[in-house]
């Protein structure tokens, strides 16, 4: 394909992703909660599919805390903010799979096994992440901030804009923060950092890792922080055994002087142009 086709293509590939991230937006901030009752808009009753997931959020809060409007437009900001973010969500598919058809092409057949490992680490480790997030630690932040609004003998009250953006911006950070691991091995496997400089540099690597959930994590309190930071070293330290396998692996090839198979990441030595596993030429 030439330049321009290669322009077109992409063009093409983004209306799709443009559609459906508004087709997503309509959805969840026109369509009913209750289809059962398509006339609930003229009853006065009617509520979006929105509110499904608003609803949960604010049950987090339980009685611990007293949620207000507190200015007047903010209601209809976290209306579309909402909305926004869940429309990402939801097109999140259709992004991953036209961005997969545009480089698809250009990825041998190892890469792409590479790469679909990669994203169902990834998705496993956000949706962990996001889980661990909503059910531990924003509730465990909500009770520390109630139960020192009691301390000092005053009302919990947040508004109602600081508290949604409060969940939402939690649960999204944390859930890539989730992904750390698997980045990690990613990188260790296409030889871009290595295991030995994570090992040497642990206690500094951890400090800052320490720092950054420290400001991401909104109430910055300690307690929350180790919750959040013990399963992220945990999960790489994980990945340190596993991305060491790959490491492990180039430095055998390396030693029969020999390559990787750009094919089936089989053993192609230097004086046979021929994979030893799949056959095939690498010239």
């Amino acid at each position: 394909m030439t330049f321009m086709e290669h322009v077109k293509e992409l063009r093409d590939r983004l209306k799709v992703v443009a559609l459906s991230y508004v087709v997503s937006l309509i959805f969840w901030l026109i369509i009913p909660r209750d289809l059962t009752n398509p006339a609930s808009l003229l009853e006065g009753i009617y509520e979006p599919m929105l509110s499904l997931v608003l609803d949960n959020v604010k049950s987090l809060a339980g009685d611990e805390l007293i949620i207000i409007a507190g200015r007047l437009a903010s209601p209809l900001e976290i209306y579309f903010i909402t909305g926004a973010i869940l429309a990402f969500i939801t097109s999140l598919p259709v992004i991953a799979y036209e961005t997969y058809k545009y480089i698809n092409p250009a990825l041998y057949p190892h890469e792409r096994r590479s790469l679909y490992g990669f994203m169902a680490a990834f998705i496993g480790l956000y949706t962990a992440g996001a889980l661990f997030s909503y059910f531990i630690v924003v509730p465990l932040i909500i009770r520390f901030l109630a139960f020192f609004a009691r301390v000092i003998k005053a009302d919990p009250i947040i508004t109602a804009s600081d508290y949604y953006m409060l969940v939402l911006s939690s649960i999204a950070l944390m859930g890539l923060l989730f992904t750390t691991p698997a980045l990690f091995v990613l990188l260790v496997r296409f030889g871009v950092v290595s295991t030995d400089f994570i090992k040497r540099n642990r206690i500094y690597i951890y400090g800052l890792l320490y720092i950054l959930i420290a400001i991401i994590t909104p109430d910055g309190w300690l307690v929350g922080n180790t919750v959040l930071f013990l399963p992220v070293v945990s999960m790489i330290e994980v990945a340190l055994i596993v991305a060491r396998r790959y490491e492990k692996r180039r430095e055998e090839l390396s030693e029969m002087n020999a390559k990787q198979c750009k094919f089936c990441g089989g053993v192609v030595y230097p004086d046979n142009p021929f994979c030893t596993s799949c056959g095939r030429s690498q010239e």
